[in-house]
């Protein structure tokens, strides 16, 4: 899979632009604010449907514009393929895949797929549990679409129960419905979330074996409030939510909210016994989440039988060459986009021949 070109009209600083890509390596040089990773998120947005860097999509339109159209090319198992969407500040967005409008994100996600790495990953161990729910939901979503409709499901639930639940009058019965539906929800989402993480920790274990020269062993583990087991089938995770979230009911009428759900997982990370985000060094914190990250781009491979896009938001300047190297090195056979604001960069690439560098200046490129 490689995104052949891209073509953006009014979106962010650019009012007009149109750009072939090599499909190895395309490195975006360019001072910061001149462009570069708005380029990224519009490639993440014909994966996703979404920025990853705001939730306001009329952020994404330019100054003074109405509307922005952002439009890619792509190759996946030797056929061309077309995504196209239109954001606009009076219409709902849209959506097109080879030129057939979808209606529901999960229409689109597990076209396109893209794996973004950023400075702000380098943090995934030692933020909090939220940023590490967001890096499992948004890996599942790419490889099984209809766990997406189950996250943003329980979501909508979760809402409304937490609204009772901080509503004058408390209706049990209607706190019984929600309790049942969640549960439905719920009980998909352990499974997914388990399967996904047994299978990130046996590649990142092997990656960052690599990483370290054999000196530190990486181990994941599930935090959930369930106890979900390897033998736990849909039926069991169901009952055992639904169990836990009663006997919970009178603590979260005490708090005013939903103490009990998948809404709290988290992953515990583990470097030879030791949990690295309580007692790891900055440096193994960092070579930990870039084995996770790393692991998605082999997962997503496995999964789907070809490798996804890797884009690279000015990483380099936060990982020595030795790291930076291995990044390139380790998949020879991936399309990366890679920003950065330092001219010497292109040393890296000094021995490849198959870089295209394209200079990016106040949304103007030449390439």
């Amino acid at each position: 899979m490689y995104l052949k070109s891209i073509k953006l009209v009014n979106y962010r600083n650019y009012d007009q632009l149109y750009l072939d890509f090599d499909k190895r390596i395309n490195l975006l040089l360019g001072k910061n604010g001149q462009g570069k990773t708005n380029i990224l998120e519009a490639i993440y947005l014909m994966s996703i449907g979404k920025s990853f860097r705001t939730n306001k999509d009329k952020e994404l339109i330019r100054f003074n514009s109405e509307n922005t159209y952002i439009g890619g090319i792509f190759s996946k198992k030797n056929d061309d393929n077309i995504i196209e969407l239109v954001i606009g500040n009076n219409m709902k967005k849209g959506i097109k895949v080879n030129k057939v409008s979808i209606d529901k994100i999960m229409q689109l996600l597990g076209n396109l797929n893209v794996v973004i790495f950023s400075p702000e990953d380098l943090k995934l161990v030692k933020d909090g549990p939220k940023e590490r729910r967001k890096f499992i939901d948004r890996e599942i979503s790419q490889i099984i679409p209809l766990y997406y409709n189950y996250i943003s499901n329980y979501n909508k639930i979760l809402t409304q129960r937490n609204k009772l639940l901080k509503s004058n009058y408390l209706d049990e019965n209607l706190l019984d419905i929600y309790d049942e539906k969640l549960s439905e929800y719920a009980k998909y989402i352990y499974l997914y979330r388990r399967d996904f993480i047994k299978k990130i920790e046996l590649l990142s274990k092997k990656i960052h074996k690599n990483l370290t020269s054999d000196v530190e062993d990486l181990k994941i583990e599930y935090v959930n409030q369930i106890h979900v087991s390897d033998d736990d089938g849909l039926d069991i995770l169901k009952n055992k939510f639904l169990e836990k979230i009663k006997s919970s009911r009178n603590l979260d009428k005490q708090y005013r909210t939903t103490k009990i759900g998948p809404h709290r997982d988290d992953i515990s990370i583990f470097i030879n016994s030791l949990d690295v985000r309580l007692y790891g060094s900055q440096g193994q914190q960092r070579t930990a989440s870039i084995s996770l990250k790393l692991s998605e781009i082999e997962l997503i491979k496995e999964e789907t039988l070809e490798y996804p896009i890797l884009l690279l938001d000015d990483i380099f300047s936060e990982l020595d060459q030795k790291r930076q190297k291995l990044l390139i090195e380790e998949f020879e056979n991936i399309q990366i986009f890679i920003t950065s604001a330092e001219e010497n960069h292109k040393l890296i690439f000094e021995d490849k021949k198959d870089v295209n560098i394209i200079y990016i200046e106040k949304g103007r490129a030449s390439q």
